[in-house]
């Protein structure tokens, strides 16, 4: 299943418009429903000590991806916000670019699970990443999924 062209624009413009992505430079790449491909490039800023790419980046790239894989079905006006961001780190990439795939497993009212895997141009998997996303209230809280009210039980005002 395919996106629209006006969908592929607002999630463009998202990533466009994230202050974050001044620094990484990301790029959307391939899209369908509950899918997303973020094209990462090489920057000298990325590498660790001793060679590599830091690892906050791949963690980086597989936290827009699953975004904008959720938002490929729900829009990027509602707010999702990670809840649990598991990474594997697979294989060390070096002074290269790379993609990071995401695709929505389950998609609830309120909780979404996605896994991502980052990997080189040959195909050779860099990370693997499972990760829990929660709907965001007006306040900007995780929300319990059973409720309107904020993980916690508080109030978000």
């Amino acid at each position: 299943m395919t996106i629209s062209a006006a969908r592929r624009a607002e999630l463009e413009a998202w990533l466009a418009g994230a202050p974050f992505n001044a620094h990484y430079r990301f790029h959307v790449g391939a899209l369908g429903a509950g899918e997303c491909a973020v094209e990462a490039p090489y920057r000298d800023e990325f590498e660790r000590p001793g060679g590599g790419i830091s690892g906050p980046v791949f963690m980086a790239a597989a936290d827009v991806a699953i975004f904008l894989a959720i938002a490929t079905r729900q829009g990027t006006r509602e707010r999702w916000v990670t809840v649990d961001l598991a990474t594997a780190f697979l294989r060390a990439a070096a002074r290269e670019p790379f993609t990071c795939r995401a695709r929505v497993v389950r998609l609830g009212r309120r909780l979404a699970y996605v896994v991502a895997e980052s990997a080189r141009a040959d195909g050779a998997l860099l990370t693997h990443h499972t990760a829990t996303y929660a709907l965001a209230d007006d306040g900007g809280a995780p929300v319990d999924a059973g409720s309107r009210q904020p993980a916690g039980g508080a109030s978000a005002t």
